[in-house]
Order: structure tokens, then sequence, then C-alpha cells
């Protein structure tokens, strides 16, 4: 999983997790362990149709209609769409949505960036992982434990971070050298503090190393008798110039290092196209071959507004009435939110909110969320109800 910028997609922290699991609970062998990446690996291509959009060929010419159209499914394309909405980019969010060549374009860019964003990620969890070995840390944790939490999205404030970050704060001269050399060239204002440090230290003499202002070492405890009671207190003693300024340049790297893990360690789970860059399926075939029509039209539910798929609607409004629910209401309440007031034409205006309604009733019975009462045939009988 080192940062590869040929590599063609990721593993989700779901899958990663199961497959460690499975390896801590049975042992298997280092050949086990490759045939159940290289079955993830196969399975990626064969449950995901929108893989294709990981093939060189892409830029060479459009697609099929309908591998934009799945675009547009995405819950990344989504979230995507929306954040344009909030910058008030109205324009952009439309084309992506009518306009395939625009899309095209789009989704080129997006798996580029996705893709330098991932080794970017990567990068940094390999640059913690060895700072955390080096420092020696108790609360070190595994690289595949890192990496886990990074897909998650729940590793650039985790606690493994800030502790990393104090404990740099720590590190006498001699160790914050073994460090920065460690680092080499991979951020590049290290490089430069590195040099820095050297000239510094050479200038002291090098025979005792320079300790910063957060060493422990400077720290010693008092006990002093107040009114027949000991009290603690923490007593700091004066730095010499050398480590005043010793403690100014670790107070440069610290930060270097936070804004750098800040600004890699970004949150996957955001990112345009996720779906098709990060595989995390557990059970490809249920996933691919079980369709889950409640979850989808649950997940475009919004509020109530005519912006939103009429089915989502009519089970919205379907949900919040009673065991036995009468059509006629239903058509109510759905005319209310689909139909215009004023309309020119209000029996043109009916008839085309009707068909909308028809239409999603008739979905609805379809995906066997709806059925007809026994009791009234004016009405439905409720099979499923919100939360269960």
């Amino acid at each position: 999983m080192a940062p590869n910028s040929r590599r063609s997609f990721w593993l989700g922290p779901g899958l990663s997790n199961l497959i460690l699991q499975a390896q801590q609970d049975s042992i298997q062998s280092i050949a086990s362990l490759t045939r159940s990446l290289q079955y993830a690996h196969m399975t990626f291509f064969f449950a995901n149709p929108l893989s294709i959009l990981l093939a060189d060929s892409i830029a060479s010419g459009p697609l099929q209609d309908e591998i934009y159209e799945c675009v547009r499914n995405l819950e990344s394309f989504r979230l995507y769409a929306e954040r344009l909405l909030e910058q008030d980019n109205v324009d952009k969010a439309r084309r992506l949505l009518n306009d395939n060549t625009f899309l095209h374009a789009e989704v080129i860019k997006g798996i580029k960036r996705g893709k330098e964003t991932l080794n970017t990620l990567i990068g940094a969890v390999e640059r913690l992982h060895s700072v955390q070995a080096i420092l020696g840390l108790k609360m070190s944790e595994s690289w595949s434990a890192l990496y886990i939490k990074a897909m998650v999205g729940e590793l650039q404030d985790s606690a493994s971070v800030r502790g990393t970050l104090l404990a740099i704060k720590k590190l006498p001269s001699d160790a914050m050298a073994s460090l920065l050399d460690s680092l080499g060239d991979s951020i590049p204002e290290l490089t430069t503090l590195n040099q820095e440090l050297r000239k510094m230290v050479s200038t002291t003499g090098g025979t005792v190393p320079l300790r910063s202002e957060h060493d422990t070492k400077h720290e010693s405890l008092r006990t002093t008798v107040v009114a027949q009671k000991v009290e603690l207190s923490k007593h700091t003693s004066s730095l010499s110039k050398q480590d005043l300024v010793y403690s100014k340049l670790v107070n440069r790297v610290n930060g270097v290092l936070r804004d750098y893990l800040h600004q890699s360690l970004v949150n996957p789970q955001e990112l345009f196209l996720r779906e098709v860059l990060i595989f995390d399926l557990k059970s490809p075939h249920r996933e691919v071959f079980m369709p889950k029509p409640r979850y989808a039209t649950e997940r475009a539910e919004h509020g109530l507004s005519a912006t939103h798929p009429a089915t989502s609607i009519l089970y919205q409004l379907y949900l919040e009435s009673g065991a036995i629910v009468n059509i006629s209401d239903l058509w109510s309440a759905f005319y209310t939110i689909f139909g215009t007031e004023n309309a020119d034409d209000e029996d043109a205006e009916q008839e085309r909110v009707f068909a909308l309604f028809s239409r999603a009733l008739a979905e609805l019975k379809y995906m066997g969320m709806a059925k007809c009462s026994r009791k009234k045939a004016d009405h439905l009988a409720k099979v499923l109800w919100n939360g269960l």
C-alpha cells in the first residue's frame, strides 16, 4: 500500500479490517493473505461496473450513456453537486446533470485528483509510522491500524497524531537530527530546518545535546508546607541562550509536521468518485445482486420539496400516515407539493401532477413497499413503518 502513482484503486477500511481480522483469528499464511488481496482486486472489477473509469482509454472518447447515469447516482456525486450549490455554482451543477461531455471531462479530472490525494494520504501514513518507530512511543500503532484510521477519515485529529507531535517537542538535538535525517527530502521545509540544526549544533561543540523548553528535564517538583499542608508545585529551570534558540527551531519543526499531516490526512470518504477509487464491499455478490430499493428511496429523501424524486416524496407521505392510508388524502398532499399555484391551465396541471402521482404509486407497489387494502378499495395497507 505504499504510495504509487500507477495504482488504480485502494482497499477501503471495512474490507481491510476484515482481511486483517481473519489474519489475526486464524493466523493465515502469507500465501493465504495474498490470495485474499488478489480476490479483492478481482471482485473490484467484477462487482463495480464503474471500474471502467480507471482505464487509460477513458480519455480517448465518450462512454455509454448508462455509465454517466451510474455516476450521477453515486453518493459522492450528490455531495459534490451539493457543495457546488453551496458555493452558488449553479451553472456547473446543472451541466453535470445534463451534459454528458462536460461530466466526462469532470470524471477524468476527479479520478486524477483522487489518485493524487490518496497517494499523498498514504505517504503521510508511511511517514507517521516511521516517525513513531524512531521515537519508540508506547502508543505507536501498526501501519495497518494507521491505514484503516486514515481511510475512515479519523487519523487527522486522532490521539496518535497528537501524541506523536507532543513527543517531537521533547526531543533533544541529537534525536531531532536523526529524525530529520530519516525523513530526508520528503518534506522540503524540514530539509532547511535540518541544515539550521546542524549549524546550531556545530557552533555549540556538540558535546551535550540541546534541549527544548518542552523537555521534562527542565522541570522539577517543589514541596512546600503551608498551614500544615504539603503542596507540590512545578518549577521550570531557566534555559540557556542555545536552548532558547533550539526551542524555537523545535516549534518550527512541529508546526511544519502538523501542517503537513493536516493537509495530507484528508477524509477520503469526502472525495468525488470515492466509490470508483476505494473498494470496500465485504460481500460483493450480495451488494451487487441484491437490490435495496427501500435504502435507495430513503436516501433520496431530504424534506418535502418538488425538486426531489416523486417516488421518494410519496413514500415519505406514506410513512407519515396511519395503518390504513387513504389514497385521496395522499393525492391531496402530493398535489400540494408538486402542483403549481395559479397555473394558466389548471386541468393540464392536474393531469401532469396526477401522472407523477400514478407512476410513483405504481413504483411503490412494484417494489413491494405498498399494497391495496382488503378492507377498503380506495385505501393502502401499510406494510413498512418509519425506522423499522
